[in-house]
């Protein structure tokens, strides 16, 4: 797991993944506001984008990367005025719980405080 970090700065963060890890990724949303999280390798193609609206942590994504892999997640959330802004982002992790590890980095579209707009969760399993 010592390999696996994440950095934030502004809207965005930079994830790296460990080595030949099958990690899976899973955005949530709890708000009225679009939410949007683009995920982008090294070469900067879009790998991911996951997007939706919703309350009670309502899925919009999941997907299976196997690392290693340093990606950089941009997170937006649409304006009243249907424009995408940038999310104030906060992150966690990695935490090992056994064999499971857990890395998120949360959004907040500044609506409120609660930093759950958007959620965006790595989870694998290290060898035992």
């Amino acid at each position: 797991m010592s390999d696996a970090y994440v950095y934030v700065k502004d809207n965005t963060a930079e994830i790296s993944l460990p080595a030949d890890a099958k990690v899976t990724v899973k955005a949530k949303t709890n708000s009225s506001s679009t939410q949007q999280v683009r995920l982008t390798g090294k070469d900067g193609t879009v790998d991911l984008l996951f997007s939706g609206t919703g309350e009670h942590n309502t899925a919009i994504g999941q997907e299976t990367i196997t690392g290693p892999a340093v990606l950089t997640a941009v997170f937006e959330f649409a304006a009243a005025d249907g424009a995408f802004r940038p999310s104030k982002l906060n992150s966690g992790g990695p935490y090992a719980i056994g064999n499971y590890n857990l890395l998120v980095v949360v959004a907040e579209n500044g609506d409120d405080a609660d930093y759950n707009d958007t959620i965006l969760e790595f989870s694998w399993h290290t060898p035992r």
